[in-house]
């Protein structure tokens, strides 16, 4: 651990701001906790919410994140994965890896226990907390170098899939196992 270093966010992320000026039609998705970047109609019941003036939104493009300030504490941050643009609300905080930084990686690290936790505790607010970028820019984080940063995210990549795998095959015994007991019993 000699190279590991202690930090901050806001030395390892930089908060950006890209508005669709030019008024560009790009699919609309907004982040949830769940399943970080959704297509909107897919999280509003096939409804897209959008203003007629679509300057205001902003643009993502992949390997950027965005996380919504006021559900960040529950999880709502996630990587854009896609080639094509899209575009998300205006409310939401958009922060992309420095150089020295592995998406990778750091996703696994923004999406953890540990910093969800952080997430409230430097959050501002009563009934709901706000995490704006000012205070996530001072949340400490350890960064190993980045050869460690890429095997670390390997291995959680390779094992949620892994994860994702067994849950389907779970989630298809208790389907297959309703079907045999709905037979059983005519």
């Amino acid at each position: 651990m000699e190279d590991w270093r202690i930090t901050t966010l806001g030395d390892i992320t930089e908060n950006f701001n890209r508005r669709n000026k030019d008024s560009v039609s790009y699919p609309m998705y907004s982040v949830t906790n769940a399943l970080g970047f959704s297509p909107q109609n897919e999280v509003f019941d096939g409804k897209e919410i959008k203003d007629e003036d679509i300057s205001i939104y902003k643009i993502i493009y992949k390997g950027e994140f965005a996380y919504n300030p006021a559900r960040i504490n529950v999880g709502s941050i996630g990587r854009y994965d896609n080639d094509t643009p899209c575009m998300i609300s205006s409310l939401y905080i958009c922060i992309r890896p420095t150089a020295d930084i592995d998406s990778d990686w750091l996703f696994h690290v923004l999406k953890s226990d540990r910093m969800i936790y952080q997430y409230g505790l430097f959050g501002e607010g009563g009934v709901r907390i706000y995490l704006f970028y000012p205070n996530f820019s001072r949340i400490k984080v350890l960064v190993p170098p980045i050869g460690i940063q890429k095997e670390i995210s390997s291995v959680l990549t390779l094992l949620g899939q892994k994860l994702h795998q067994e849950i389907k095959m779970l989630n298809e015994y208790q389907r297959q196992k309703k079907h045999l007991l709905s037979r059983m019993f005519i």
